[in-house]
């Protein structure tokens, strides 16, 4: 799951409310990554029932919050385009460059290691014609063809493959049409998504390959981006309530635990658990003023949803067993109960994430801001999409 700098993002509570911690991030939205991405690894790393459920409802949150978040940068670039201060080939490479040093750097440092590694040992899922397959984002079109095989520890890679697609088809869409047009071209990616899963179901295709399906992955980024173009709409205090959050929130974490179990259902009407996420990362949006909010930022969650991106890249490489290896080769066999296994892969994988965040992507971000930053062409926080008198009052 890619993670985006909450330029843009559209907020209706006082600024103080939206920056409290720091930077230009909405308060609130690492807390979902953190709860995304620990959705993700239990599903990888236990053996509950239904556990996969769980990933997938997690990979959904990450799509929709992906897609609000990237459609209201566009827009707001397409706004400038509009206004005339930017060109729209000039917007477009600027997205485009930020995404990349955003999201290359790690993905293909971790690409390069088991490239490698492979010159001494092999890995399942990892061959010549495989890594190809990863280097050019195409893992969830490879799994759809090829949907009972085994792809080792680079499956998860799917979901990155979809976002890189969507953002080459949907940034030059957004880019170079009227902003306008944003809750249509939503809507029609919705609609193909709901569609294509509809025909999958019919001609009873594997779970597996409609699990990663483009278009379905396509539609699920786009509810977000319809999220993102109600910017202007003023709900009616109880959608926004605290209550009305907590409700929402715990709908995300339910609806798997109960229906995740009926498998022939789940396929069907599972993907439809986005639009609760789409509700939940509005209501965040547009009251930042609530306790769940404030739990989503405690320091614990926000920390882990910002180091979420290379957190969810590299937890399918760190295993409990590859500890024990090395112990035995030291004539020492240890065997703790499967909650210290877990929890040991758990901090290891935070430890190696927080790591990459401060050494390798951080530094890279810094590198696209200063590459593309140009007087009065970029906003720096969320307040710029706030009223005239809310950024007066943000100065």
């Amino acid at each position: 799951m890619v993670t985006v700098d909450q330029n843009a993002v559209f907020a209706t509570q006082p600024a103080k409310a939206v920056a409290k911690q720091g930077g230009d991030r909405i308060a609130g939205f690492d807390g979902v990554r953190a709860i995304a991405v620990l959705m993700v690894f239990i599903s990888h790393k236990t053996t509950l029932p239904h556990h996969d459920s769980y990933g997938s409802v997690g990979v959904w949150l990450f799509f929709v919050l992906s897609g609000m978040l990237i459609s209201s940068i566009l827009s707001e670039m397409r706004g400038k385009v509009e206004a005339g201060t930017q060109s729209r080939w000039r917007s477009m490479g600027d997205f485009y460059l930020r995404r990349s040093l955003r999201i290359f750097p790690l993905y293909y440092a971790c690409l390069g290691v088991f490239a490698l590694g492979s010159l001494f040992t092999s890995f399942v899922g990892f061959s010549r014609m495989e890594a190809m397959i990863y280097a050019f984002y195409g893992t969830n079109i490879y799994i759809q063809m090829t949907p009972t095989a085994d792809h080792g520890h680079f499956g998860h890679l799917w979901s990155l493959s979809a976002e890189e697609q969507f953002y080459l088809l949907f940034a030059p869409i957004l880019l170079f049409n009227p902003r306008r047009y944003l809750a249509r071209i939503c809507i029609g990616f919705m609609l193909a998504g709901a569609a294509m899963l509809a025909w999958l179901v019919l001609v009873k295709t594997h779970p597996n390959a409609i699990h990663v399906d483009p278009l379905i992955a396509f539609g699920m980024l786009s509810v977000g981006g319809f999220v993102a173009s109600l910017k202007n709409l003023k709900p009616p205090a109880w959608l926004v309530s605290a209550q009305a959050q907590a409700t929402a929130g715990l709908a995300l974490i339910a609806i798997p635990l109960v229906f995740g179990y009926f498998r022939d259902s789940w396929n069907v009407w599972g993907p439809l658990t986005c639009t609760v996420a789409g509700l939940f990362l509005f209501q965040i949006a547009r009251n930042q003023q609530t306790p769940v909010v404030a739990f989503l930022n405690l320091w614990p969650l926000r920390s882990l949803g910002r180091v979420s991106y290379a957190f969810y890249i590299l937890h399918q490489f760190v295993h409990f067993y590859d500890i024990q290896a090395v112990f035995h080769k030291l004539h020492m066999d240890i065997d703790p109960p499967p909650i210290v296994q877990f929890s040991i892969e758990l901090l290891i994988t935070i430890a190696l994430a927080t790591l990459s965040w401060h050494f390798l992507e951080r530094p890279f971000l810094q590198l696209a801001a200063r590459l593309t930053a140009r007087e009065g062409a970029e906003t720096s926080s969320a307040a710029a999409v706030l009223s005239p008198s809310q950024r007066t009052a943000a100065r």
